[in-house]
């Protein structure tokens, strides 16, 4: 089923052709599904339950056209990681690396990587100049727990050793060490003895400070440490995972029957390709409305708030008296929100796509004024891919809720290879048909409806950033 045109879209509306090819895998499972319940033989008792194409207008073809078109032109490629499932409740699976928490990754793909004070591996050496009974040596290396030792030779006194306990301690035999500590990050070695290290028959004194360096370690060799990095350096690889429900829904064509005859004989009309219309734009609707809901709805981030492009701005476009400078002023911004949205992600340093309530999607337009604005001149409904400022989607969509005088929109990041979205949407069932009924009190009048099953929550909330701002002209 598999057209160059379809592909050509679906990429079109994809961060990357790497993501296209993870949605095209997982549409066709969905529909391999969707075509096991409609394929049936006069013996099967599914033919009770679900009517056959040829009792309605639409024919086969159309519901997984439909289908295919709505999942394409919808906002769900630019907003969402799509899964099939297989029950109409269950896990929704991703690679975990997000979080910078004890026993996360430490080279996330997205967050901050934790890779200090890496030394090579080996036994070092350092001396230690004799001064009194107190001593602070910073070594640089992170040291693997219980192999330092503090050799002193004392030749009045006689020599010993001080020995780490693994727990961030030095251990000594009584009278020779007052306190002690160790940081085995960066090898900070302080203690105290009990006396200062003297000369006696021509024998100087000396202290030695031996060990082992650790740049792979176990969590158990960091155990009782005083170390705030002591995960640091440890790669975890495991998935997470999300419980989602798909909910049930419906969508249904009312006709009556001389309306289809007086359409074919009046105009030639096709019915059919009039409800497939209607049904793609509907369904499109749908797809989109749960997702920008559930962006909005579920946002719990920082709201940056603090563009002013009115006139009377005291601190900002006030101070311009030309259109174009106003327009430069929001173009500026949207840097300090690129910047935002990589603080949180740290390597997603690039917005994907913006979705824009009304007002805020004017002011993305008014970029054509200084060349960063291309439009969609294949919309079809208000809300839609509205075009591309310097190369990134706009979404427009009336759903936003924007107060009087002021913009929100939202910057959102996808990961290029299709792993990771703001929104996780699970699709247990495409669109499906219903039998085709009529009505007792009126025999003329038909109805016949499809349903689906699908479900949306967030997945990422650290892939969106929200911006409100006071709206200028």
């Amino acid at each position: 089923m598999q057209t160059p045109e379809m592909v050509n879209a679906l990429i079109g509306s994809s961060v990357s052709v790497d993501d296209a090819q993870c949605r095209l895998n997982e549409y066709a499972k969905i529909f391999s599904r969707s075509e096991e319940i409609n394929r049936m033989s006069p013996v099967n008792l599914l033919q009770k339950t679900f009517s056959g194409y040829a009792e309605t207008p639409l024919l086969s073809t159309q519901y997984f056209n439909a289908s295919v078109a709505s999942f394409v032109s919808s906002f769900a490629g630019f907003m969402s990681v799509e899964r099939d499932f297989e029950q109409p409740t269950g896990l929704f699976y991703w690679y975990d690396v997000l979080g910078v928490t004890n026993m996360r990754t430490i080279l996330p793909n997205l967050g901050p990587d934790q890779y200090q004070d890496i030394q090579s591996m080996g036994t070092f050496t350092s001396e230690v100049a004799v001064s009194g009974t107190a001593y602070t040596e910073i070594l640089g290396r992170k040291i693997i727990p219980s192999t330092l030792r503090v050799k002193v030779v004392d030749p009045d006194g006689g020599n010993y050793e001080l020995i780490d306990n693994g727990q961030g301690q030095l251990m000594a035999i009584a009278g020779k060490l007052a306190t002690s500590s160790i940081n085995y990050l960066n090898g900070k070695v302080e203690f105290t003895l009990g006396a200062a290290p003297a000369a006696a028959d021509g024998k100087n004194p000396s202290i030695t400070i031996v060990g082992k360096e650790d740049v792979v370690g176990t969590p158990c060799n960091t155990n009782g440490a005083s170390n705030a990095h002591a995960y640091d350096k440890r790669v975890l690889g495991k998935l997470q995972q999300i419980a989602l429900t798909t909910v049930p829904d419906m969508l249904v064509a009312e006709y009556d029957i001389p309306s289809l005859a007086a359409v074919r004989k009046s105009i030639g009309g096709d019915m059919a390709a009039f409800l497939f219309g209607k049904l793609r734009e509907l369904y499109t609707k749908i797809i989109n409305y749960r997702l920008v809901s559930t962006l909005e709805e579920g946002y719990n981030g920082n709201v940056m708030n603090d563009l002013d492009m009115t006139v009377n701005s005291t601190d900002q476009s006030g101070k311009f008296m030309d259109y174009r400078s106003r327009i430069d002023l929001f173009d500026s911004y949207l840097i300090e929100v690129e910047s935002e949205i990589a603080k949180k992600s740290f390597k997603a340093c690039k917005t994907t796509a913006y979705v824009a309530g009304n007002r805020a999607a004017n002011q993305f337009q008014k970029g054509g004024q200084i060349g960063k604005w291309e439009k969609n001149t294949n919309m079809t409904y208000v809300n839609d891919l509205l075009g591309w400022y310097n190369g990134i989607p706009v979404l427009r969509s009336l759903d936003v809720n924007e107060d009087a005088g002021e913009g929100t929109f939202y910057a959102i990041h996808k990961t290029d290879d299709g792993q990771m979205a703001p929104l996780a949407r699970g699709i247990f069932m495409p669109l499906t048909d219903t039998p085709t009924v009529g009505s007792y009190d009126n025999p003329a009048q038909m109805a016949s409806g499809i349903f689906y099953q699908e479900g949306v929550r967030y997945m990422a909330p650290e892939l969106v950033q929200k911006v409100t701002f006071k709206v200028g002209r």
